[in-house]
């Protein structure tokens, strides 16, 4: 389509121009930010969640410095402590659905992960963010590091021992424990008392546990996995994002392609926006919209299961489509009905 625009007069080149613009800014791979105030931990929750290198912002709440502009399609917001002024004031202003709220160091926060759960409970309440407790540090260790026989076999004695050696840091390496103050100084610098602590307890009741399942339990432990899955989610969200400013973007050029001489630009736009793949993109863009995205959560995917399954949420947002809405909820809708009745006749040879 662009390349036969260009080929066309100047009015068509420039909405190939355009064309081009929005395919481009759709392609580009959705954006992540990780905030938070100095030694939250930001550096160790992008390690862990495996983001890459440039994401991490200036810190919050820094004397002599503006706080950092989060325009990122997700935010990861690291808090460590009780929230500063500064934590407030930024965590009012972000968006719920390109937002998660990790509570660090959880492993710091009263006296059992229970008393971390509550905390997390109370900040999401508060803020109306989705807020994990995790601890960075931990996770960090369990994506980079692995667990030897050797580490098992000094942990298992340990567990057999019965002391107290996880009361404290200075009690785990305390030459009373035993001749290997060394080897636990240095289970204790790549794992922490907490992780430490966990996998005691799990050897305890089950002492043949093998280094690769001692790895997972630590990954469990450090809080991480809903984390990453509610961050994996939040990429697909920003990615079908794209594709309904990518329609938004078409349809406008469409309107402004006023049909002359051998101008074909607002019938090729058309056209297009009537193929099966603009159908989903629009309809991919329409279930994350703000305005109606809570009826789709009960949706594990955006793909029906089969004819059935398309028509039976076809006529779901046929009655949604029906009902009192604001326009951007109204033209979100129509698209996702428009996109199931397409995808229910392809599935069912109905359009065939």
């Amino acid at each position: 389509m662009i390349s036969t625009l260009r080929m066309g007069d100047g009015a068509d080149a420039g909405i190939a121009n355009g064309i081009e613009a929005a395919a481009q800014r759709w392609r580009t791979l959705p954006r992540a930010q990780v905030a938070g105030r100095t030694r939250a931990g930001r550096t160790t929750v992008a390690k862990a969640l495996g983001l890459q290198h440039g994401v991490e912002t200036a810190p919050v709440d820094e004397p002599g410095f503006p706080d950092p502009v989060l325009d990122a399609d997700i935010v990861v917001y690291v808090l460590a402590s009780t929230p500063s002024p500064g934590d407030r004031r930024l965590l009012a202003s972000l968006r719920p659905e390109r937002t998660i709220l990790v509570l660090n160091k959880a492993d710091a926060i009263g006296t059992g992960w229970a008393d971390a759960v509550e905390a997390a409970r109370q900040y999401a309440r508060e803020f109306g963010l989705p807020t994990f407790p995790m601890v960075g540090s931990l996770a960090a260790r369990t994506v980079s590091g692995a667990f030897q026989e050797s580490d098992l076999a000094l942990l298992r004695r340990l567990a057999e021992s019965g002391s107290a050696v996880t009361v404290s840091a200075e009690a785990f390496v305390s030459p009373a424990a035993g001749p290997d103050t060394a080897d636990r100084t240095e289970l204790l610098e790549r794992w922490d008392l907490y992780g430490l602590a966990c996998v005691l307890a799990a050897l305890e009741r089950e002492p043949d546990l093998a280094p690769r399942t001692v790895l997972q339990i630590l990954h469990t432990i450090s809080g991480i996995e809903p984390v990453a899955r509610l961050l994996g989610q939040r990429y697909q969200q920003a990615i079908s994002r794209r594709a309904g400013t990518l329609i938004d973007e078409l349809t406008r050029l469409a309107a402004r392609a006023v049909p002359h001489g051998q101008s074909r630009a607002r019938a090729l736009i058309t056209e297009y926006l009537d193929t099966d793949e603009a159908r989903w993109l629009a309809l991919c863009g329409g279930l994350v919209d703000p305005e109606v995205s809570h009826l789709a959560a009960g949706y594990a995917r955006p793909e029906p299961d089969d004819a059935d399954d398309a028509l039976a949420r076809a006529v779901r947002w046929r009655a949604v489509v029906a009902g009192e809405m604001s326009p951007a909820a109204r033209r979100a809708a129509v698209r996702v009905h428009n996109g199931y009745v397409r995808m229910w006749e392809r599935m069912s040879s109905v359009g065939l």
